[in-house]
């Protein structure tokens, strides 16, 4: 047939049979050493920086092994397995959790904000990889959605998450994980298998009428999501936890391909600021931030449970930053060991790596009194339903303020907007602005439309009166100087539209701080 048209047809085995071997590989001749990848990081105080990641480095976080006592076919990725991917490529926790996948015979199906809910319904993936600020949507999402249901949901859910909560906490006690920073003595678990039986019908109706749906709302099929990026919140933790959904968190940095530690399936701490243990082969280390010295000797570690600046070294810790000697000898000292910059402590109990905050977030005050914000915040997230993102401020100052940015759906559930349509378009306006693919020109409207109403809400004294309190109890256990002492609130999300956030959904602090400082 081919001939007769004028086509040389050839059949594959007789290519095949007539092919000569190449003497010399045509391959690149790359090792573990040559770079594989150039990540500039996200930038959120100053200029971005080129991180120069090695195959090494990659190859190291490919080989983890998320439960290493389970068999791997119950706990981790195996072929067939399918995992949905939202967060932009470039970022390192997507890229290296793609290719955690497809090492591993899974598929990676690509979506979007938009798309999100209905490729879950469609592809029901077993793994998800997210940051704190889309997992904050998805509970604000569902939690709406109770409160703007009947009566009789709205004291429905309100129970059965009470109950949800109660059950988790006490599970976690009969199996020995802490609550705190000490084990759990036989009394105690004892006392909580007692608790745990007792609340067993009524968790299993809860489950069966409310959580059921929330994990449907996953595919169903879900195992974990892994969570990176920032720091989550215990509110966050204990949502879902409550929900029945397995969150991993892990901690580290662009600059460690990210994992420097993270937490097991088969050892998963939930608690707040927990990013459980060390990563295969790595070291970390909690120091004093007054020892650190650029090209000094590395500082001994602190005693487990005091706070200090986290340090890190293992396989996965980059080469350096591109073209840029001086950050790289600030980063990296003589014996290897990565300075990440972040606060944290060992958990006495359990060797788990706990995180405090930011070296570059400690706010201090007039008073010398250094804080450090981010627990802070999480507590005012947790405490108040009005609130969608906070950020606290006050450097130099002789009180802490909080920049609180309010939910129009909440505020509208709380009779604080009357008009039903008002409520809807400035959710609408919200949603847009937040948008990680909007870009400040075409918000321009809904921004007004927010600024303007936002000063508006600001003459409502009721408002302000309600967030103090919230933010009192929320801070009641905090100490005297770390308690918000005023309350700036707006309707404007922190987002990327406006510049307020990057692309990994960081909050730009010095930016929050300057675009709010003639109002505060």
């Amino acid at each position: 047939m081919g001939a007769e048209c004028g086509v040389q047809v050839a059949v594959l085995a007789d290519l095949m049979e007539a092919a000569t071997p190449l003497e010399k590989s045509q391959l690149p001749e790359l090792n573990r050493e040559n770079v594989a990848t150039i990540v500039y990081t996200s930038g959120t105080t100053g200029r971005p920086k080129g991180v120069m990641l090695r195959h090494g480095n990659l190859l190291h976080q490919t080989g983890l092994r998320l439960s290493p006592t389970r068999p791997y076919e119950e706990s981790d990725p195996i072929p067939g397995h399918t995992m949905v991917a939202l967060l932009p490529v470039w970022h390192i926790t997507e890229r290296t959790f793609e290719l955690w996948m497809i090492t591993r015979g899974c598929r990676v199906v690509y979506t979007s904000v938009r798309h999100f809910k209905n490729d879950l319904a469609k592809h029901q993936p077993e793994w998800l990889v997210l940051v704190p600020r889309v997992l904050e949507k998805i509970a604000t999402g569902v939690q709406d959605k109770f409160n703007g249901g009947s009566a009789a949901v709205k004291i429905l859910s309100k129970f059965f998450t009470s109950v949800g909560q109660k059950a988790a906490k006490q599970k976690k006690i009969v199996n020995g994980l802490v609550v705190g920073d000490e084990k759990p003595g036989p009394l105690e678990a004892l006392s909580a298998k007692t608790a745990l039986a007792a609340m067993g019908v009524v968790n299993a109706v809860g489950n069966k009428l409310v959580w059921s749906k929330v994990q449907e709302g996953f595919g169903g099929n879900l195992k974990a999501i892994i969570c990176g990026g920032s720091a989550l919140s215990g509110s966050l933790e204990t949502f879902f936890e409550t929900a029945g959904i397995n969150i991993l968190v892990g901690y580290g940095l662009t600059e460690c391909s990210p994992l420097l530690s993270y937490r097991r399936g088969d050892d998963n701490l939930v608690t707040a600021g927990c990013v459980g243990k060390p990563a295969y082969d790595t070291e970390v280390r909690v120091v004093d931030p007054e020892a650190l010295v650029t090209g000094g000797s590395t500082p001994p570690p602190l005693p487990d449970g005091q706070a200090g600046v986290v340090l890190g070294r293992g396989p996965q810790v980059m080469l350096g930053y591109y073209k840029n000697e001086k950050a790289t000898a600030e980063t990296i000292d003589p014996n290897g060991w990565f300075n990440s910059g972040d606060l944290g402590r060992i958990n006495p109990a359990t060797g788990d790596l706990i995180l405090t905050g930011r070296a570059k977030d400690t706010i201090v005050l007039s008073n010398g009194e250094n804080i450090e914000p981010t627990p802070i915040e999480d507590a005012i997230l947790g405490q108040s339903s009005l609130v969608d993102q906070v950020m606290l401020t006050g450097q130099d100052g002789r009180r802490l303020v909080a920049i609180a940015v309010l939910s129009p759906n909440e505020l509208a559930n709380a009779g604080f907007i009357k008009d039903s349509k008002t409520s809807k378009d400035l959710q609408t306006a919200v949603d847009k602005v937040n948008d990680p693919k909007a870009v400040m020109e075409e918000c321009k409207e809904e921004l007004e439309l927010l600024r303007s109403f936002s000063e508006k809400l600001r003459e409502d004294k009721s408002i302000r009166s309600q967030l103090m309190s919230d933010v009192s109890e929320a801070t009641s256990t905090f100490q005297k100087w770390e308690r918000v002492g005023d309350i700036f609130y707006t309707l404007e999300p922190f987002a990327m539209a406006n510049g307020l956030l990057t692309q990994s959904y960081k909050v730009k602090r010095n930016v929050v701080t300057e675009r709010y400082e003639s109002e505060l």
